[in-house]
C-alpha cells in the first residue's frame, strides 16, 4: 500500500464501515443472529470465556469491572457499539461484564467469523484501531472526572450521557434516557447512590437541571460544559463523525 493509499483510507475508515462489513455475507441467512436482553440481564459476564462478538441494535448496556467492593460501571454502549473486542481471540477470557440497563436488542456473530472478516486485506488496522478508540476513550473521559468536587462529577457525569445518547431539545437544552438512574450514575462515577440523590436535589435547586416530570433535563447544555471545562467529551467526534 502506498503512502496515498494508507492516508486516504484513514480519512475515509469509519465504523459505518467496519459494521457494513460485518454485515456483507454470501450466504443466504444473516451472519448474525438477534437476541433480545431484559434490564439488568447479563449479556456476557467477566472471566468467561466468550465465543461471540456482538453489535447493539437497540437499547443501552453497561461496561463494568468487579472490584472489592461492587461492579464498577465503565462507560455505556448503545446503538451500533461493539461488544466483546477484548475477548475476540480463542481461549480469551474477558476481562469486562456487560449488562443490559435497558431491554437491548443485540446482533451476535460467530467469534470466528469476526476473526476472518477483519484480519484480511488492508484495512485490518483501522478495525482494530476504532475497536481500540470505542474502548479506551469513554474510560478515559470518565477517569478524567475522579478528581471533581461530588457535585461538579454528577454534572459531568449527566453531561456525557445526555450528548451520547440524550435528546438535544431546540431551546439547548438536553433530556437524559430514563434508564440512567441515580443507581447507574452512582456505579458509573463510583458514588453512593444516596450521596447521589443529594447532589442531585442541590444540582436541581441551583436550576442547573431538572428531575420532574421525567426524564431528568439539563437546562443550557453549552453554560454547563463551559462552566466545567469540559473540552474532552470532543474526543467523540473522532469516532462519531
Amino acid at each position: 500500500m502506498t503512502l496515498y493509499d494508507y492516508n486516504n483510507l484513514k480519512e475515509s475508515f469509519d465504523t459505518d464501515k467496519m459494521l457494513a462489513t460485518l454485515l456483507e455475507s454470501n450466504e443466504e441467512k444473516p451472519p448474525y443472529t438477534e437476541f433480545t436482553y431484559r434490564r439488568n440481564e447479563v449479556i456476557m459476564e467477566e472471566g468467561t470465556d466468550n465465543k461471540h462478538f456482538y453489535v447493539v441494535k437497540k437499547g443501552m448496556v453497561a461496561m463494568s469491572k468487579g472490584t472489592i467492593r461492587d461492579d464498577s460501571i465503565l462507560t455505556f454502549c448503545g446503538p451500533n457499539d461493539i461488544l466483546g473486542f477484548l475477548s475476540i481471540l480463542e481461549n480469551a477470557v474477558s476481562p469486562i461484564s456487560y449488562t443490559a440497563i435497558s431491554e437491548v436488542t443485540l446482533l451476535r456473530f460467530d467469534r470466528q467469523y469476526v476473526i476472518d472478516k477483519i484480519t484480511f486485506g488492508q484495512e485490518s488496522f483501522w478495525y482494530a484501531y476504532f475497536f481500540y478508540l470505542n474502548f479506551t476513550q469513554p474510560i478515559l473521559i470518565r477517569e478524567s472526572l475522579s478528581n471533581l468536587p461530588s457535585d461538579k462529577k454528577i454534572l459531568a457525569g449527566l453531561v456525557i450521557v445526555a450528548e451520547r445518547f440524550g435528546r438535544a431539545e431546540p431551546d439547548g437544552s438536553y433530556l437524559i434516557p430514563y434508564y440512567f438512574t441515580q443507581k447507574v450514575i452512582g456505579k458509573y462515577l463510583n458514588l453512593a447512590r444516596a450521596y447521589v440523590a443529594t447532589n442531585l436535589r442541590k444540582l436541581e435547586q441551583d436550576g442547573l437541571i431538572s428531575l420532574s416530570p421525567k426524564p431528568w433535563k439539563i437546562h443550557d447544555m453549552a453554560a454547563v460544559k463551559e462552566m466545567l471545562n469540559m473540552k474532552y467529551t470532543d474526543l467523540y467526534s473522532i469516532t462519531k463523525k
